[in-house]
């Protein structure tokens, strides 16, 4: 925590991202004690715990607002999230992105670490800091993924049937009469049940 703090001093406004509420409540609690604590002995006359702020959601929607409205406007100097802060908002002036943990993907950690300094000449920085000896190899073998340029494998599902349920029930409720060989046509060109051989003709009419 102590190397985190020391970056955020470093930086205008850093993100640090968490797997969890619970450690996103804790991680803020602690930053803006040290920040707290550097800021008291140079005479800083600012509350450190108004510079740090948690964005998760367990938060009410209008706390979560006021915690985006102030990072955009520059007043944090830290905002620990969760994957709450992944949906598209737009988050200012940030330099500096930290992971406490892994983050379980290769797409996951190139969509946080390219928050910041995101603008048209800005270079992505960002520092993982693994919890467990586990989590230091997952990301040291993320780490040789983003440099070779890699992403995470998507194996999509063969024949999901409770896709295909949901989907035959959206697809009839949408209109007041729907033609069955049309339905079956539909179905059978789609990727998904395109391969599924034991779906026949004569099992789709029965």
């Amino acid at each position: 925590m102590d190397r985190i703090a020391a970056h955020t001093k470093e930086h205008r406004t850093t993100l640090i991202f968490v797997n969890t509420r619970k450690m996103a409540e804790r991680v803020a609690h602690q930053l803006a004690e040290r920040l707290g604590d550097s800021d008291g002995g140079a005479g800083g006359d600012v509350d450190a715990s108004l510079l740090v702020a948690a964005h998760h959601g367990s938060l009410s929607a209008a706390r979560r607002r006021i915690v985006e409205t102030r990072l955009r406007a520059g007043d944090l100097r830290a905002l620990v999230a969760t994957a709450s802060l992944e949906l598209g908002i737009d988050v200012g002036p940030v330099e500096l992105v930290c992971q406490i943990g892994s983050p379980r993907a290769i797409g996951t950690f190139l969509q946080r670490v390219g928050r910041a300094n995101h603008q048209r000449d800005g270079t992505p920085a960002g520092r993982l800091f693994p919890m467990t000896r586990d989590e230091l190899v997952e990301c040291t073998a993320l780490l040789a993924a983003v440099r070779a340029g890699r992403l995470d494998l998507l194996e999509p599902p063969v024949a999901p049937l409770d896709v295909l349920a949901q989907q035959l029930v959206a697809e009839v409720a949408s209109v007041e009469e729907y033609d069955v060989e049309t339905l079956w046509q539909l179905v059978r060109h789609s990727a998904p049940t395109r391969s599924w051989s034991e779906l026949t003709s004569t099992k789709w009419w029965s």
